[in-house]
C-alpha cells in the first residue's frame, strides 16, 4: 500500500539523521513490498514510482516536505538521488530558514562577504572602464529552489534519463533475482552511483549552496543593462568569446582570497564560492 507522501511529511521527525542503514530500509520496503520489518520477500516491482513515498518516512522531515513540493516522479527521483548522497551532512548544509536568513544579515560575517565582493568589484571596476559588476543581494530562499527546479529545462531532461535508467535497472534479470536486504542495498549504491546526464545546472532544492550565501553569482553590466548574464545559454557567447570569463576570474582573485571557482560542473563562469574565515 502506498502512503501518501502528503501525510508522510507531516509525520517525519525534523532534523534527524540516518546511516545508510536507514536507506536500506526504505529501499527494502519499495522492492519487496513489504514492510521494511516484516523480513518478507517477494519479486520486485519495477515500478519506481512507490520509493518517494516509502522512503521519505526515514528522511529528515526537512526533504520529506521539499519532496512533496517537487513536481513529478522523475524530478523527485533526481532530488532524491541528491539528499541520499548528502548522507549525514545534509543538515549542515540545508538552506537557511527566513529566520536564519535575518539572523545572518545582522552577524559579522554578512558584513564580511560584503566587504569582499566590494573587494572584487572594485578591482573588476579598475580594469574594465565604463563597466561595472552586479551581485544578487538576496539569500536564495528554499521556495525559490524548488519554483526553479520545477521549471528549469536541464534538471527535466537528466531526471527523465535517471527515471528511464532505474526502471531499466529494476527490471534487469539480476536486480530481480536479489532479495531483502542484499536487493535494497543494491538500489541505494545504484541511485547514489548514477551520474546524470546532462548534469543538472541546478542544486536539488534545499541544497543549493546560494541558500547559505556561499555562492555568488557575478554578473557584467553597462551602465543598467546586463551584458554577461547568469544564463548558460550565453556562456560561449557572452561570456567566453566577450572575454568576461577570464576578466572576471582575474578580478575576483585579484581583490580577494575568499573566494574560489568559477563553478566547472556544470560549468558557470560567473559562479564562485565564498570561504569564510573560521
Amino acid at each position: 500500500m502506498e502512503i501518501p507522501l502528503s501525510r508522510v511529511a507531516t509525520t517525519a521527525r525534523h532534523g534527524s539523521r540516518r546511516q545508510p542503514g536507514w536507506i536500506a530500509a526504505g529501499l527494502l520496503a519499495l522492492l519487496t513490498g513489504y514492510p521494511a520489518q516484516s523480513g518478507q520477500a517477494s519479486t520486485g516491482t519495477t515500478d519506481p514510482v512507490a520509493v518517494l513515498d516509502l522512503l521519505a518516512i526515514q528522511q529528515d522531515g526537512r526533504v520529506t516536505s521539499t519532496l512533496a513540493r517537487i513536481s513529478g516522479t522523475d524530478r523527485r527521483v533526481l532530488a532524491l538521488r541528491a539528499y541520499l548522497r548528502a548522507g549525514p551532512d545534509l543538515a549542515q548544509r540545508w538552506s537557511w530558514t527566513a529566520g536564519e536568513i535575518n539572523a545572518y544579515r545582522k552577524s559579522p560575517e554578512y558584513a564580511a562577504v560584503q566587504a569582499e565582493i566590494e573587494q572584487v568589484r572594485s578591482a573588476f571596476v579598475a580594469a574594465n572602464p565604463g563597466f561595472d559588476l552586479w551581485v544578487n543581494p538576496d539569500i536564495r530562499s528554499l521556495d525559490t529552489q524548488i519554483a526553479n527546479w520545477n521549471s528549469n529545462e536541464s534538471v527535466a531532461v537528466a531526471a527523465a534519463n535517471l527515471l528511464a535508467a532505474f526502471r531499466q535497472w529494476l527490471g534487469s534479470g539480476q536486480v530481480r533475482q536479489l532479495r531483502g536486504v542484499s536487493r535494497s542495498n543494491a538500489a541505494a549504491r545504484w541511485l547514489m552511483d548514477y551520474m546524470p546526464n546532462p548534469a543538472p545546472a541546478l542544486a536539488a532544492p534545499g541544497l543549493s549552496p546560494h541558500g547559505q550565501m556561499r555562492a555568488i553569482d557575478f554578473q557584467i553590466r553597462k551602465h543598467d543593462r546586463l551584458v554577461a548574464a547568469a544564463r548558460t545559454a550565453t556562456i560561449r557567447t557572452s561570456w567566453d568569446a566577450a572575454g568576461w570569463t577570464e576578466r572576471l576570474r582575474s578580478a575576483v582573485y585579484t581583490g580577494s582570497n575568499h573566494f574560489s571557482g568559477p563553478l566547472t560542473s556544470p560549468r558557470e563562469p560567473w559562479h564562485y564560492t565564498y570561504m569564510p574565515v573560521e
